[in-house]
């Protein structure tokens, strides 16, 4: 039987959850594809108009944003009916070391996020939401933050050659650099190959790392990273400011050559790239929760691609409606590893009704569990008395969603899935049927932006939480 007391074990199950409490690559307050710039919304001058003009001539650009998720699953897990409500806010600024200190093309950036009112979160999962929607696809959006906050981001960000080479060093996290969430959606975009294999912190949780990134032309670009994988600060409810390395389990290494245009460079712009890994932390097996081998690979490729515009490419237009086609294609074949496979494919469409700040995503999911993981449910529906059936190994998920830009610089963002069974959160359960659909709404407004303190027109760049601490 599985022993999730197995310290380890627990880094690698608590690696499998973080939500998507920012987006990757993309603008809060406006359609989140990382391709645009965020509509004026508000009328007349913030509030606090002057003080951010005050700010930015300085060289201080401060961010403040809040998001609120409501998960629920109606009729897919062990407990049906369970919902889950999280909370973030995100403050911090990046401050012009050039304006400040006259250190030429250097930025420091600095981010804490607090979380507060969560209800039916927390770690172990199996009590909580996660354990009662049971499936990954499925309880995978509930965040299980343990503590009252924890340090986003402490890094210091070097430019060299107008641009072209870019260093970053400093407590940070891997998924702010690496094209993670290809359908830039808030929460839609979980990855189990990057939550389980690549021994990458879910965000946003930031630990020692080192990025390096090299640009090849206009479009092509080589990166390289080195992160500290630090899960055994979360699991003390710590908040980012333990920084002895001792605790580390070990480092996540990724590297990957992309391309990318937007819309001002061509008329079908795309995003694609490929990304290999290794995680060097101990892996266990999750039927004992013993150690088996030390470190793991893999590879994935992610791309997203404008494919169909109203006006045939034609119109000029920087900002235009299109529809996009994204997906993925991602190995961890380790046999200790709870998926080896991972494949999805959808479309989302911008500007749906003419509405500028609005998008619209479908897509379909596919994973593979490993022949360990799925002999580890199995042991754990016997003990607990239930079926002794194997299960399959292949995963689905069907899944739509839209986001909605308000005023104000806030947004809504509601999700419906329907999932395959699978119970890779519930050990206790004693069935392996938990197919059904859960349902989603996010919440979130810049209130930076809103109340003037940081520019309209320069949306930030932030990341998304795809993986929930479990």
């Amino acid at each position: 039987m599985m022993t999730l007391a197995k310290p380890m074990l627990s880094a690698a199950v608590i690696m499998a959850f973080s939500l998507n409490a920012w987006a990757q690559a993309s603008e809060v307050s406006a359609r989140l594809d990382d391709n645009q710039k965020a509509p004026r919304y508000t009328q007349g001058k913030p509030l606090f108009a002057g003080m951010g003009s005050g700010l930015e001539a300085a060289g201080i650009t401060p961010h403040l944003s809040l998001w609120s998720l409501w998960v629920g699953n109606p009729s897919t897990g062990p407990r049906q009916g369970s919902h889950a409500i999280t909370n973030d806010i995100f403050a911090g600024a990046d401050f012009d070391l050039q304006k400040m200190l006259n250190i030429p093309d250097a930025t420091f950036h600095l981010e804490y996020t607090f979380f507060p009112g969560n209800h039916n979160v927390g770690q172990p999962t199996p009590p909580a939401y996660a354990g009662a929607a049971g499936s990954y696809f499925g309880g995978s959006p509930a965040r299980n933050d343990i503590s009252s906050g924890y340090l986003s981001e402490f890094s210091y960000e070097q430019n060299y050659f107008g641009g072209r080479l870019k260093a970053v060093l400093g407590r940070t996290n891997a998924r702010r650099y690496f094209f993670e969430n290809n359908c830039s959606s808030v929460v839609a975009c979980n990855d189990p190959i990057w939550d389980f294999a690549t021994g990458s912190l879910p965000p946003p949780y930031a630990s020692w790392g080192a990025f390096g990134q090299l640009q090849l032309g206009n479009h092509k670009s080589l990166k390289l990273g080195v992160f500290e994988s630090d899960p055994q600060q979360y699991l003390d409810k710590g908040h980012g400011f333990d920084w002895n390395p001792s605790d580390s389990a070990g480092e996540s290494i990724l590297a990957a050559i992309g391309h990318e245009t937007t819309f001002s460079d061509e008329a079908y712009p795309g995003r694609y790239e490929l990304i290999g890994f290794y995680n060097t932390s101990d892996q266990y097996d999750p039927r004992s929760g013993e150690r088996d081998g030390s470190g793991t690979a893999g590879a994935m490729f992610k791309f997203r691609q404008a494919v169909w515009r109203p006006d045939g490419g034609r119109g000029g237009i920087a900002d235009p409606q299109a529809l996009l086609v994204f997906g993925s294609v991602e190995a961890a074949p380790g046999d200790n590893q709870p998926y080896q496979a991972f494949i999805e494919t959808g479309l989302t469409y911008l500007k749906p009704f003419d509405r500028a700040a609005d998008m619209a995503n479908i897509k379909a999911s596919y994973a593979r569990l490993g022949s360990r993981q799925i002999e580890a449910q199995r042991e754990a529906r016997v003990a607990n008395g239930g079926t002794a059936e194997r299960g399959s190994r292949d995963v689905f998920r069907i899944e739509t969603n839209y986001h909605l830009g308000l005023p104000a610089y806030m947004f809504l963002e509601p999700s419906v899935q329907y999932n395959q069974p699978q119970q890779l959160l519930q050990s206790g359960s004693t069935t392996s049927q938990m197919t059904g659909s859960s349902w989603r709404c996010s919440f979130g407004i810049d209130l930076g932006k809103a109340m003037g303190l940081s520019a309209a027109d320069e949306p930030r760049q932030v990341l998304g939480r795809h993986a929930v601490y479990r």
